[in-house]
């Protein structure tokens, strides 16, 4: 005998009986579920005649794991009526870029803002965790071009950037910006210090965590990238950058 199907198809339950050939559609919100005589039971919440019975081993509910007593069912259906229900397509991922050029070679910073550069070379790289939901993440950083690529992302999602660099101070009391210049033209710009003064010579190692979103779609089809200056001579190397990414479900 084939079993009736139950499923949860986001605001409506959905019954299919396969021997009487019958479909049907309840709108959640106003079903409630209970168990009687070892049946499965339907019924308006304002009450009256149940409008489905039936035992345990009469139903299947395929989109889920399965079902061992009655007592899984009434609650897994009571679950589906009491929230939105439905597939959350919500995720994330991430992935760990770390850089070995800015060692050996140092960026020169000065009062214009300049590109914070991570070849992805070193040995704490990391991408086999990037978010997978939707059409999937191919890269969150190109190398090619020192910059955030989102385009894999869609307008709405968030990202998350742990930046580690080290400053190399020349100067008693210099003032250091980083700012991440987002949008076509770097229309856009987050500021992730400003005017932190080191008031000695000597090397620092700088962390600074910081969200953002994408917020349009130039700021998702365009570079992003990471931006340092400073109001006196110093040079400047990139440990690397974390990302996280999350969908919006």
């Amino acid at each position: 005998m084939a079993k009736t199907i139950i499923e949860n198809t986001g605001t409506e339950l959905y019954v299919f009986d396969p021997e009487a050939g019958n479909i049907r559609y309840y709108t959640k919100s106003d079903i409630q579920v209970s168990a009687s005589n070892n049946n499965v039971v339907l019924s308006n919440k304002g009450g009256g005649t149940p409008f489905f019975s039936k035992p345990l081993t009469e139903i299947d509910a395929p989109s889920t794991t399965p079902v061992n007593s009655l007592s899984e069912m009434v609650k897994l259906i009571h679950g589906w009526i009491t929230s939105p229900g439905g597939t959350d397509n919500f995720s994330g991922g991430w992935a760990d870029y770390e850089d070995v050029a800015t060692t050996g070679t140092p960026i020169n910073v000065t009062a214009i803002p300049t590109v914070l550069t991570n070849d992805g070379t070193g040995v704490n790289t990391n991408t086999k965790y990037l978010p997978v939901g939707g059409n999937g993440v191919t890269q969150l950083w190109d190398t090619s071009s020192n910059g955030f690529n989102f385009s894999d992302l869609d307008v709405g999602d968030m990202v998350d950037i742990r930046m580690d660099i080290t400053m190399i101070i020349a100067s008693n009391n210099t003032a250091i910006d980083v700012d991440l210049y987002m949008g076509s033209g770097g229309s856009i710009v987050v500021p992730f210090i400003s005017q932190q003064n080191f008031k000695s010579t000597g090397s620092f190692e700088v962390i600074r965590y910081m969200g953002v979103y994408i917020g349009s779609a130039d700021v998702r089809d365009s570079l992003a990238q990471l931006k340092v200056s400073a109001d006196n001579n110093c040079t400047c190397t990139v440990n690397g950058w974390y990302i996280k990414a999350i969908r919006r479900g």
